[in-house]
């Protein structure tokens, strides 16, 4: 099957993936917003903070290497695979180190209880992780969505089981653990027969792979802070019941770009990646990943703006009316961030990590500011700063980070951020690839 087949399968497997998973998590917390407490979800939003930061130095941009890299020996990937559970067990030790001191900084001393717990999942995690990578590298999106689907719909089974019987927090605990269960063990187990893995390790094996790596690492950890900065100083600020009204709200806008951005981009990165070589193809390439990104995110948000009293009734019921605003105000932020989502599958295609942690690197010193100053009067200042933030930004990563890894002039990067309104030239498009 040429790269073309197996993009285009993947493309359709990734869609319905992606559709199930982010339908299974509205369901879950549109359901459990009616069965627990608005203080659980800011719990829970801190918890996933902590969670998603450490996850970051689980990978050490190993991923990202291996979908760059063409060829790589059986011995390097048994490398790979010790160095980083091994890397894993470390981090998991830390985290029982530095609990107590959240806890302490939220005053919330259940906290020490149900970060360890979840950081279980690093551990989980890492058992699987690489197979799922060779997964994404050979194109093999159809095993990655039955195997994400089946635990997905578990999950969500078990969440709404456990918060029946008034397990709290801890519904949206478990059922989290048993989704990383089920999918780490089911990568392991099919992996494991294309790519079984040695008792072997080198660590020489691994340092072209850690060279790529790092910066990613780097990149995502400030990444990751510039997104989610606002819930680590809300939760401060303003305590566990205002966050939660607020991640709920962030939750709610985001997932459109979650749906929409990885069944463009998880099949964009190795197939880009594949046509590294070319760079007048790869930029033509990327230019209409990102148009139609805009393309399609521009539609949904108008959407989530216009009808965010009914979508707020809808999946959180009627006692999160307060967050209207919010929602509307994030939807324009989440729009304009999607639209950079796609240079993630261009760093992966040219190797180039060390542009993209400048770049973040720069945000990082922007954004923090806009945060605390609308910190000093309310979320919904928060919302607007970091909103300004993000569109200010969007030349000045042109000039930055993209006409650095391909000969994009600014108008041609303009130009592809403009939304087309012919749907039909865009369903040729995901056709063609």
């Amino acid at each position: 099957m040429s790269i073309k087949q197996k993009a285009i399968k993947g493309v359709k497997w990734t869609t319905l993936n992606t559709l199930i998973l982010t339908i299974c998590t509205l369901l879950k917390i549109s359901i459990l917003a009616r069965l627990i407490d608005k203080s659980d979800f800011g719990l829970m939003a801190i918890i996933t903070f902590v969670m998603g930061f450490v996850d970051l130095f689980m990978d050490m941009g190993i991923s990202i290497a291996i979908l760059h890299k063409q060829k790589i020996s059986k011995n390097e990937y048994s490398s790979l695979y010790w160095i980083n559970f091994i890397f894993s067990i470390a981090v998991y030790l830390i985290i029982l180190v530095i609990t107590p001191f959240i806890a302490d900084f939220y005053d919330e001393e259940i906290l020490r209880k149900l970060i360890p717990l979840t950081g279980a999942s690093i551990i989980i995690v890492a058992i699987g992780r690489q197979f799922k990578t060779i997964l994404q590298k050979d194109l093999n999106f159809k095993r990655i969505a039955v195997i994400e689907i089946i635990s997905a719909v578990i999950s969500l089974v078990a969440a709404v089981v456990l918060a029946i019987k008034e397990f709290g927090i801890l519904s949206l605990i478990y059922s989290l653990l048993l989704n990383y269960i089920i999918v780490s063990f089911a990568y392991l187990i099919t992996g494991f027969k294309t790519h079984p893995i040695q008792f072997h390790f080198k660590f020489k094996e691994t340092k072209s792979f850690l060279k790529i790596g790092i910066f990613q690492v780097g990149s995502q950890i400030l990444n990751y802070f510039n997104r989610d900065l606002d819930i680590l100083l809300i939760g401060k600020f303003f305590g566990a019941e205002v966050l939660g009204g607020y991640s709920l709200a962030k939750q709610l806008v985001y997932r459109p770009a979650q749906i929409i951005n990885p069944i463009l981009t998880q099949v964009a990165s190795p197939a880009l990646a594949k046509i590294q070589s070319n760079l007048h193809v790869l930029k033509e390439n990327y230019l209409k990943l990102i148009n139609l990104v805009s393309s399609v995110n521009f539609v949904a948000y108008l959407l989530i703006f216009i009808f965010a009293p009914i979508l707020v009734q809808l999946f959180y019921g009627n006692n999160y009316s307060e967050i209207v605003p919010l929602v509307r105000i994030l939807s324009i932020y989440m729009y304009v961030r999607a639209l950079g989502n796609p240079v993630g599958s261009l760093v992966v295609a040219t190797g180039k990590t060390h542009l993209e942690f400048y770049w973040n690197l720069f945000t990082l010193i922007i954004m923090p500011v806009l945060i605390f100053i609308g910190a000093q009067y309310s979320t919904t200042w928060i919302a607007i700063l970091i909103t300004l933030g993000m569109i200010i930004l969007v030349v000045p990563s042109w000039y930055f980070l993209i006409q650095k890894m391909i000969p994009a002039s600014l108008s041609e990067f303009i130009f592809s951020l403009v939304p087309k309104s012919n749907y039909a030239e865009i369903r040729r498009y995901i056709q063609k690839k």
